[in-house]
């Protein structure tokens, strides 16, 4: 596994030592993000560009990374393969072209099953958990590189016509970006590096469990 704070190569990565920490939320190249200069690639990305949030209109981006699993790691780790949601899988123009995601990032879910089952009107669900949908199935890629950025709050920002996630730091993903990433991003918000400034950091929206009825699930919008 190869990890870097540089999220632009996108080649095979090299070495093959993949730690037992769960993957944080994270883009897969491709992934076309909209900002205020019009949709960018998720892997053009840097710290200083601005991205369009559905909360809170263009915010600045203060940190971003990427973390590499070899055809190794993959092959030992299956459950560490992107997830694939084809065009128009959620409905018409979600997505609008096809996007994949790391298995833990989140995308937005609302509807009426949504806010009856769920008490509040949009939730957070899982990659994964989207895959009992039609054609929402693990890629099956011989290797990957997962992209993730971060803003000074968790934001939900628009990738190919879904709204989802930004990186939200939190004591499993930090641990899961890798040591040298982690001090990088508490160097930016030396709260981050204690239990409570990491719990204070709240998520843009509450995240539907795999518990959860399949029919509460599956409402992403765009």
């Amino acid at each position: 596994m190869r990890q870097t704070s540089a999220a632009k190569s996108t080649g095979q990565p090299r070495a093959a030592t993949l730690s037992p920490v769960p993957l944080p939320n994270c883009f897969v190249p491709g992934a076309r993000i909209v900002t205020p200069a019009g949709t960018r690639a998720a892997e053009d990305l840097r710290p200083g560009d601005r991205v369009m949030t559905r909360d809170n209109g263009p915010q600045e981006i203060c940190w971003t990374g990427c973390r590499g699993l070899t055809t190794v790691d993959l092959s030992q780790h299956p459950h560490l393969r992107p997830v694939r949601i084809p065009a128009g899988a959620l409905g018409e123009g979600r997505p609008a072209r096809d996007l994949m995601l790391s298995p833990n990032h989140r995308v937005l879910s609302t509807g009426d099953m949504t806010a009856l089952h769920c008490g509040t009107d949009e939730v957070f669900v899982a990659a994964k958990h989207l895959t009992a949908q039609p054609g929402i199935r693990a890629a099956d890629l011989p290797w990957v590189t997962y992209l993730h950025f971060m803003c000074a709050a968790h934001e939900v920002v628009l990738a190919d016509g879904v709204w989802s996630e930004t990186y939200q730091p939190a004591a499993g993903p930090v641990d899961g970006i890798g040591n040298a990433q982690r001090l990088e991003i508490e160097e930016l918000f030396p709260e981050l590096a204690t239990y409570e400034g990491l719990a204070a950091r709240t998520a843009a929206r509450p995240t539907l469990t795999p518990r959860a009825p399949a029919h509460q699930r599956g409402h992403p919008v765009a």
